[in-house]
């Protein structure tokens, strides 16, 4: 193999080890219906879920993510996480995530004030 291949291999290499995707589903809590058009803001980059309360989004797997969620007339969802020991996240805390967000006027949010 030649220099420039092996330096692009390299590279790539590189970048497929360094990013995750985390995606997952939103639903409301109360009916569990998906909720599609939910702001979603990680470390400052954002998507908004689709039709069936679907997002995806690539992260740095070695950096602290913050994660909210917001949709109007809904409460607004704040999710920490931090990588592992080694320096990753776990699959199983990147995908197929769950999360539900309330009304405002629901039972739930009330109980939290």
């Amino acid at each position: 193999m030649n220099t420039k291949i092996k330096f692009i291999f390299i590279v790539l290499l590189f970048c497929s080890c360094t990013k995750k995707e985390f995606f997952g589903y939103v639903y409301d809590y109360d009916t569990e219906e998906p909720i599609e058009n939910v702001h979603i803001d990680i470390n400052g980059k954002t998507t908004k879920t689709d039709s069936v309360g679907y997002f995806c989004m690539k992260i740095k797997s070695n950096s602290p993510c913050k994660i909210v969620l917001k949709k109007e007339s809904y409460a607004v969802k704040k999710i920490y996480r931090k990588p592992d020991s080694l320096g990753e996240f776990s699959n199983k805390s990147l995908k197929g995530n769950k999360i539900y967000l309330y009304t405002k006027e629901s039972d739930f949010s009330n109980k939290r004030r």
